[in-house]
């Protein structure tokens, strides 16, 4: 992974001091055409390399995409189970931007689409076997190379509910001023009081895995 060039993502990409450079350049030109091409030339340079190799949100998301490609098979092995073990339904992947620490600070930025994302990203592999649920949670960054992951395992009996539900993030924009955004949650909860949670990128997708999810729970409670 690029952390260099996925930073840029969400660094300040300002061009403003580069264009008041070039603009200084072109009222140079009729005292001193070689400063004044100098400058406008130089800031054009300047605003060229600062934009260069900068993601765009597709590239962000297919990065994210790719790391979970295979995020069965890493739940698996964490875990330390067979795919055979595994089958009662298929298995649940939920995934979506990370708003919370690994090791340093994580960055966010709101995208062209008007959505906001991070600089962490997280996912959550759900496997289900005849009489508990396994999952496998999963971290990292983009822009660092920093990464957690966490195993865990419930009985259907004391799992207390399945739900996704809508929290608010607060971030901060590039100009310091603070601004809420709103965010789908995953969380399945224990009479232990333990809990698993987890965002939602696509929540519509995982609204559909979910419903079955908690059919099976419900045959599993009522068996």
């Amino acid at each position: 992974m690029n952390y260099g060039r996925n930073k840029k993502y969400f660094k300040s990409t300002s061009i403003t001091p580069w264009v008041i450079l070039i603009i200084v350049g072109l009222l140079m030109l009729s005292a001193n055409k070689i400063v004044g091409f100098i400058m406008i030339l130089g800031g054009a340079a300047l605003i060229f390399l600062k934009i260069k190799g900068t993601p765009t949100d597709a590239e962000i998301d297919a990065i994210c995409k790719s790391e979970i490609e295979n995020a069965v098979k890493k739940g698996l092995s964490k875990i330390g189970i067979d795919e055979e073990q595994v089958q009662l339904i298929e298995p649940i992947v939920i995934n979506g931007p990370c708003f919370e620490n690994i090791a340093k600070e994580y960055l966010t930025k709101k995208g062209k689409d008007g959505r906001l994302r991070s600089s962490n990203y997280e996912f959550a592999v759900l496997l289900f076997s005849e009489n508990q649920v396994y999952s496998y949670n999963y971290r990292f960054s983009l822009i660092e190379n920093e990464r957690n992951e966490k195993t865990d395992e419930y009985f259907y009996k004391d799992i207390v509910s399945v739900s996704t539900s809508s929290d608010n993030v607060k971030t901060k924009n590039k100009k310091g001023k603070e601004e809420v955004f709103n965010l789908e949650y995953f969380r399945l909860t224990t009479s232990g009081g333990t809990s698993i949670s987890c965002s939602v990128w696509d929540v519509g997708g995982t609204e559909r895995s979910i419903q079955g999810m908690k059919q099976l729970l419900r045959e599993k409670k009522s068996a």
